[in-house]
């Protein structure tokens, strides 16, 4: 019985000495495609805080996150915020209400913005071009696992810094102009080892004397059976140049 005990030891130990290392750059790879050729139905969180000598201010939004084929739309679940400065607090009170039961629908060259609770934009949607970095929305300041994906190309100084069970944890930096709000941003992102789908990650940078720091996760998603309105059937489109 001690031998057998000791033969499958040896063939476990065995088994794991063979067994590759993933090397970080083909897992961002590999996720890149993964978002890329996947469907997708999730709910997500973007939060943001700032800090400077002078504020600290936190953001949160609570989304629905859905991919069809090569189009994304975004649903405003809610949008939550602390701040220490009377007039970004001005600022979160209008984008909240601004945001209420809002959407995004992003079709990679354009996107458009539902804001149903404007009376002006009853039954209008406000079509925009992304930017070319993140965050890729004007005037909308988030990042979803799915935009960072797609900047995985750009990553640099990549290290795989954990592995477990569930996921790798790939940390990297992105320099200007692949984002849009530092000279270099530091970015640890989770991927899931069975899909390779991102399912959160924390982005970090400076600008001057303030900290910026984004946390974007997928707190559940399924990628089968995915159904979802993708058209803007009966809204007038509103297009803008900036």
């Amino acid at each position: 019985m001690k031998r057998i005990a000791i033969l499958l030891l040896a063939l476990i130990l065995l088994g794991c000495a063979g067994q590759k290392a993933e090397k970080p750059n083909d897992i961002l790879t590999k996720a890149e495609r993964a978002v890329a050729s996947a469907d997708l139905d999730a709910n997500a969180t973007f939060e943001l805080t700032l800090k400077s000598p002078k504020f600290t201010d936190y953001t949160r939004y609570d989304l629905r996150v859905v991919k069809l084929n090569n189009t994304t739309k975004i649903f405003f679940l809610n949008y939550s915020y602390k701040t220490t400065d009377s007039s970004l607090a001005e600022v979160h009170k209008k984008m909240k209400i601004a945001l209420k039961n809002a959407w995004i629908l992003d079709k990679n060259d354009a996107f458009y913005v539902y804001t149903p609770n404007l009376m002006y934009m009853k039954r209008k949607v406000c079509k925009y071009k992304p930017a070319e970095s993140l965050p890729r929305y004007k005037f909308i300041p988030i990042i979803t696992c799915l935009d960072l994906a797609k900047s995985f190309s750009f990553a640099k100084d990549v290290r795989l810094i954990e592995e477990n069970n569930s996921c790798y944890v790939v940390a990297y930096k992105l320099h200007y102009p692949n984002i849009a709000f530092a000279e270099t941003a530091n970015v640890k992102v989770w991927i899931s080892r069975t899909d390779y789908i991102p399912i959160k990650a924390e982005i970090t940078a400076n600008f001057g004397q303030t900290a910026i720091t984004m946390i974007t996760e997928l707190k559940s998603y399924r990628t089968k059976g995915v159904k979802c309105d993708m058209s803007l059937n009966g809204l007038k489109v509103v297009e803008r140049d900036w």
